[in-house]
């Protein structure tokens, strides 16, 4: 090989070289940027533009159904499945009896679920209750997932929501729960149906999950 053919070679290996630092470079940055973004948007306290009207719970608790739970069933006698987080959003409310603002909440949560649309099938609803009569409930609700019996398995399970010391039988909030299983907002009962269905439109809008 010539001097000319050797320079010819070492200049199209470098200009190879080149290519493959830049290449890198892009595709650090590519997945890098997100991450920077977050975390400088937590650092200067940075939100998008919109109101939430939902409580953040920091840090999000996760649900755990583990084998204490493992006796909960459904008002159909359906076991409760260890997977009932997953792949979805969860509207969850609770009461120890399901009376007027606790089915208030289940009118609204239906109605605000209806209006998603094309996204419906990305959430679910969820009642938490030591109820045992609910033919009425389910009537109305027939697509609603029910949890209430055994009554003591069921209130351990509703002591997870509960949140600086309120419990969630009694609190008469709306709870939402992300696809991996955690506790991450709740609405309290000033918040208006409007107002929460901005959340949830938002929430699926912007996530990857559920």
């Amino acid at each position: 090989m010539s001097a000319q053919d050797q320079a010819l070679s070492s200049d199209s290996e470098k200009r190879q070289q080149k290519k493959g630092r830049l290449f890198l470079i892009a595709m650090v940055v590519f997945f890098a940027a997100p991450l920077f973004l977050v975390m400088a948007m937590y650092r200067f306290e940075w939100h998008p533009k919109g109101k939430s009207y939902g409580e953040l719970i920091e840090p999000v608790l996760p649900i755990k159904l583990t084998e204490v739970f493992q006796d909960v069933k459904t008002t159909d006698t359906t076991v409760l499945s260890k997977v009932l987080w997953h792949d979805k959003w969860s509207a969850v409310i609770l009461a120890d009896q399901c009376e007027a603002i606790c089915q208030k909440r289940l009118y609204d949560a239906r109605q605000i679920h209806a209006s998603l649309e094309k996204d419906m099938g990305r959430l679910q609803r969820i009642l938490i209750t030591n109820q045992q009569d609910l033919a009425d409930i389910q009537k109305q609700y027939p697509d609603l997932i029910i949890l209430n019996h055994p009554s003591a398995d069921v209130a351990a399970l509703a002591k997870q929501f509960d949140i600086n010391g309120v419990s969630a039988y009694t609190s008469q909030r709306v709870y939402m729960v992300d696809p991996l299983g955690n506790l991450m907002l709740s609405y309290s009962s000033e918040v208006k149906p409007v107002e929460m269905r901005k959340d949830w439109v938002r929430l699926l809008k912007y996530s990857w999950a559920g």
